[in-house]
């Protein structure tokens, strides 16, 4: 029936309206965006309330790329049409696309209460979730969605991309595999696929998929991003690069490209060139929170834990979800010598992604530097079970067994060497484990090829990565101690120390014995072991800070300190070491093998505290460094660089025995093996302690150790690392010959 109120005006507006919009619609469907347009604009002339109108001149807003636009025109749309399921479909499409997240969610549900059987409101409901990173869910909403359609585009590849952020990879790829063999050409599901396989160790197949994807997808930024990131993996970092760039031309406002170029440019050792474009890819999607884990990694590299600490901690609490932060937080925790804290996110992250190989050997890494070596070697195994060729998981298990691996294992280690995807770094992380499985077997020519050719490949990696060391740098830098640490310096400072007697600090060359002296202190009711800790040198980086200069070198400002700026440092050290043992101990001990530079400084802070020089031969250094896959300290693998060091390292001591106005106990290596008990009890009497007899079942206390040389601590006092050099007599000859120590006796 006819409405009697309606004038002859109102049913002739109708009427033009019907008709601007038959137009339009036709445009639209053919893909006239413009014609479309005008002829919705139109309408709207006639009727600006019009909302079918406002609807799909949204809709070409959002085909258009405008999406706050196009949000603002179907917000508007459905404000006057309340009730219909299209609209708030539509909406939530265009809110995702402009980054209201939340709101997509909201709307794509209130789709579907208005109409349940909604495949494509399901389809935007999961994408929102998606988004979200709830991916349970959105692999629930992409499910529903297939069942209401099993055709519906792009449904089948999120509910493939969710079950991969599960890392539910065998699920994951069957529903790839699925989607490629009803479109072989799908260009991001081979993308996607690929760059799983990459990270599952799949890398040779991966790859092949990821050049497939952007042959066949080349106007697409997504296969070219999934390209770069595996072509990164692999360590060709110019072809990664030449892929990111043309992802970027054809994406220039890409967050993830930019967020990879950053990637690339760490990888080639340019961190500033990393930082600009990390916080570009920040600016262009500040919801990407891999930006943050890559900018606490950069901090991380330029000795900043706290600040590292920060931003990961900062990025957990936006997303609590994120395995890949969680266990970044493990690694710099373990730098700082929070063991402890380490294994909690790593094993928080395991609980996360548990199918994940690169997790479970991280953990087995932290646990061998810990000392739990059946702990880590479980680890490793369970890495090899989830990817058989899990380069990390070989390497740490063949240097935690050393020769109680078994052969297989020995064996498929060795195969991986000639793996095409193999970088430098991981070749030689595998030559390092194999260096130790065969110098357990005292197959000594065998274990020296593999140390020779490891650390041929380390300093390559290195050098790759502008990570070279300089030893002239060093040789400089020995000099300005020498030069600031004078008797005169030493005593003007010598009021202000602080009167505190708990420090004990154990330092001397890495690999000299300074865990072992400070596993037998630790081993006193009455002492703390407190293991690597770095506060000596970040309290005197405090100094400039203090000072209102901080981005300066720390030992001019010791020229100019007041007593109350040495005071404050003082107790900031305290205060660091208290908080990891409430303060109970009589003794505490801070064991950091560099501090042998800061002992002047040590000195002026402490000069009550007990300080314990570890020596050792020089050759068996050496050589322990030579073996020991060193990923920080960086002239142990040049001999040339490290006979150097060995120079600075005597120069520095002659100098801190003439003017350190503190007495120092000296410890000899070998001398501890020789006389356990004896060398023992004077250096527990050192300390100012009785004389405990725990002392000397040193492995046998249990606590976390973070240190290379974990396994003398575990095992009862030995003396088959004394004068082990001589088995590599040939290999280490010119160290020997700069350092003058002599041959073995023929």
């Amino acid at each position: 029936m006819r409405n009697p109120f309606r004038s002859r005006r109102d049913n002739l507006v109708d009427m033009g309206v019907a008709t601007r919009l038959e137009a339009a619609l036709g445009h639209h469907r053919a893909g006239r965006l413009d014609d479309a347009a005008h002829q919705y604009e139109a309408a709207l002339e006639i009727q600006p309330g019009n909302a079918n109108a406002l609807h799909y001149l949204g809709v070409i807003a959002h085909q258009r790329g405008e999406h706050a636009r196009a949000v603002e025109l179907i917000e508007r749309a459905v404000a006057g049409s309340p009730r219909m399921p299209q609209m708030f479909c539509n909406l939530s499409e265009a809110q995702r696309a402009a980054g209201r997240i939340a709101d997509a969610e909201r709307s794509a549900r209130r789709a579907l209460e208005l109409r349940a059987a909604y495949p494509q409101a399901q389809l935007n409901l999961a994408a929102a979730l998606f988004a979200q990173r709830r991916f349970g869910e959105s692999e629930a909403a992409a499910r529903a969605a297939l069942e209401l359609r099993a055709n519906l585009p792009g449904a089948a590849r999120l509910l493939a991309d969710s079950l991969r952020e599960q890392n539910q990879v065998k699920a994951a790829e069957q529903e790839y595999r699925r989607i490629l063999d009803a479109t072989p050409d799908d260009g991001a599901a081979l993308a996607n696929l690929g760059w799983m396989l990459v990270q599952s160790g799949r890398l040779e197949e991966g790859l092949e998929l990821c050049r497939r994807a952007a042959e066949r997808s080349p106007h697409d930024p997504l296969p070219l991003q999934n390209l770069g990131r595996a072509l990164l993996e692999f360590g060709r970092l110019d072809e990664a690069m030449q892929a990111l760039e043309r992802a970027l031309q054809r994406a220039p406002d890409s967050a993830l490209s930019s967020y990879l170029v950053a990637v690339a440019w760490q990888e080639l050792g340019e961190p500033l060139e990393a930082r600009n474009w990390l916080v570009r890819a920040r600016e262009l999607d500040p919801r990407m929170t891999e930006v943050e884990l890559r900018l606490a990694m950069l901090e991380s590299d330029r000795d900043n834990p706290e600040g590292a600490i920060k931003l990961l901690d900062a990025a957990l609490a936006a997303d609590p979800q994120r395995a890949e932060v969680l266990a970044m937080r493990a690694k710099v925790r373990l730098a700082l010598g929070d063991v402890e804290a380490a294994v909690a996110d790593h094993r928080a992250a395991i609980a996360m992604r548990p199918e994940s190989a690169t997790l479970h050997t991280g953990l087995g890494a932290t646990l061998a530097s810990a000392g739990d070596i059946p702990g880590a070697v479980a680890c490793e195994r369970k890495a090899i079970e989830l990817n058989p060729r899990c380069v990390p998981a070989y390497a740490g298990l063949l240097t935690a067994l050393r020769h109680r691996a078994t052969a297989s294992e020995r064996d498929a280690a060795a195969a991986l060497l000639d793996a095409p995807w193999m970088t430098d770094a991981r070749r030689a992380s595998l030559h390092y484990g194999l260096a130790a499985y065969h110098d357990g077997r005292a197959e000594y020519a065998a274990a020296a090829q593999h140390m020779v050719r490891a650390n041929a490949l380390r300093r390559e990696s290195d050098a790759l990565r502008h990570r070279a060391y300089d030893p002239d740098e060093y040789e400089d830098l020995v000099g300005r101690i020498i030069a600031t640490f004078t008797p005169a310096l030493l005593e003007r400072f010598r009021p202000f120390g602080s009167p505190s007697d708990r420090p004990v600090f154990v330092f001397g060359m890495p690999r000299s014995g300074t865990t072992l002296i400070e596993q037998i202190i630790a081993s006193h009711p009455r002492a703390f072991g407190a293991g690597e800790r770095r506060f000596a040198q970040r309290g005197l980086l405090q100094l400039p800070r203090a000072m209102g200069r901080p981005d300066e070198e720390a030992l001019p400002f010791l020229l100019s300190a007041g007593g109350a700026v040495i005071e404050a440092a003082a107790q900031w050290h305290l205060d660091q070491l208290a908080a990891l043992d409430g303060g109970r101990a009589l003794r505490i001990v801070d064991k950091m093998p560099d501090n042998y530079s800061l002992l002047g400084w040590l000195a002026i802070l402490f000069p009550r505290a007990r300080f314990v020089y570890s020596r050792r031969d020089l050759r068996d250094i050496a050589l322990s460094c030579w073996i020991t896959n060193f990923t920080q300290i960086r002239w142990a693998n040049d001999l040339d660089h490290m006979a150097r060091r060995m120079e600075q390292h005597r120069r520095l001591m002659a100098h801190w025995r003439k003017v350190l106005p503190v007495p120092m106990l000296e410890v000899d290596y070998e001398g501890m093996v020789a006389d356990q008990e004896g060398q023992s009890r004077r250096l527990v009497e050192w300390l100012g302690l009785e004389w405990d007899d725990r002392c000397l079942s040193f492995h046998k206390t249990q606590r976390l150790v973070r240190t290379a040389s974990v396994a003398q601590v575990r095992e009862p006092m030995y003396n088959r690392s004394v004068a082990r050099w001589t088995h590599y007599e040939e290999m280490l000859a010119p160290l020997i010959d700069r350092l003058g120590l002599g041959r073995a006796a023929p």
